[in-house]
């Protein structure tokens, strides 16, 4: 279901006078900043806590499981019940597992607290997920689907340039517990306006479970160009793990090349963000194809020549990378919002 409601020229414009769109963007920037913290902060406390690589291993097992366990009923939740109050709810319940973090220090168990918080973090995570993404063809006006998007990119690299620089400072001056709880409070300020959303429920015909996931398996497989989008949008989760681990050893400057992976890519990403919401633009499959070839391209000539480039030349490529990668993904969004039907968007959004 997309909501009537009168259509401003564009981005900018929509997120002043479109309310729903308004209560979007702050909900999903303040969440991806909170969520971005909490990250590093539980990241921290468990390694604190842990007296070996355990903890850790427990740590990122916990994460990626939880991922994995509740990828298909997160989907089909969101197609089956209110996505605004699956989307709300979920964000208290991050922030409710960012307060146990926070408190694990001043439990028996520690570690034991510290590993729940952030198997619940992940569970919510992972439900939040398909809601959140399929909330987007649902509240976003389809007239300015594309300026929608790319705004809300922006919004989103803004949030996760952000967290480091909050959570790290704070972290090593008041311990993990102070990043943890600037987090839940983070969270909770994104719920309310997520509570504030107009409902957007699909009206569809029931089914089991056996029945829907079939039906969003055989819709992706009928039609190519999803599951190309859907394979695209994998692209940059493989790189830029690839890319984190090569280039350090790659430029001979470890804290210096953390610095500019860090950075670079994300200054690109809000560039072309905003600068995509300030022009006309509509889906093409031509779109994710280029900007996905010169993401790898960028990202590839840093991996592979980072000795023989300086930092200068590196931060470069690395922030055309960024904008190659926005490109990609906020027109892979953009077509998946316009080519899979309202009522398994949630399902198709999951895989």
């Amino acid at each position: 279901m997309t909501l009537a409601l009168p259509v401003p020229r564009g981005a900018f414009d929509l997120l002043l006078s479109h309310r729903p769109y308004r209560l979007y963007f702050a909900s999903s920037s303040m969440g991806a900043f909170a969520s971005a913290v909490e990250f590093i902060a539980l990241g921290w406390l468990v390694v604190e806590l842990s007296p070996g690589v355990l903890g850790v291993a427990a740590f990122f097992a916990i994460r990626f499981g939880a991922k994995v366990l509740l990828a298909v009923p997160a989907g089909l939740a969101a197609d089956r019940y209110p996505r605004v109050t699956l989307y709300a709810s979920m964000r208290v319940m991050s922030g409710l597992a960012a307060l146990l973090g926070a408190g694990a220090l001043l439990t028996a168990w520690p570690l034991e607290v510290a590993l729940l918080a952030a198997g619940l973090s992940a569970a919510a995570h992972a439900m939040d997920l398909p809601a959140h993404r399929a909330l987007q063809g649902d509240i976003y006006p389809r007239e300015r689907l594309e300026q929608a998007i790319s705004f809300g990119t922006g919004g989103f690299h803004i949030a996760t340039l952000l967290a480091p620089i909050v959570a790290l400072p704070l972290a090593t001056v008041f311990g993990p517990g102070m990043p943890l709880l600037v987090a839940g409070a983070a969270f909770f300020m994104a719920s309310m306006p997520a509570f504030r959303l107009p409902s957007t429920r699909v009206e569809r015909v029931a089914a089991t479970a056996k029945a829907d996931v079939l039906a969003a398996v055989g819709f992706v497989a009928r039609t190519p160009l999803v599951l190309g989008l859907l394979l695209a949008g994998c692209v940059p989760s493989v790189v830029d793990k690839c890319v984190t681990v090569m280039l350090p050893s790659s430029s001979g400057n470890e804290h210096g090349a953390f610095g500019v992976v860090l950075a670079a890519p994300e200054m690109g990403a809000i560039a072309i963000g905003f600068g995509l919401a300030a022009v006309p633009w509509r889906f093409s499959p031509w779109i994710p194809a280029v900007c996905g070839a010169a993401y790898v391209a960028s990202v590839a000539a840093v991996s592979f020549a980072g000795l023989a480039m300086g930092p200068a030349s590196i931060g470069l490529a690395l922030f055309a990378g960024g904008c190659a990668k926005t490109g990609l993904m906020a027109s892979a969004m953009a077509g998946m919002q316009r080519l899979v039907p309202a009522e398994m968007r949630g399902r198709v959004m999951t895989v």
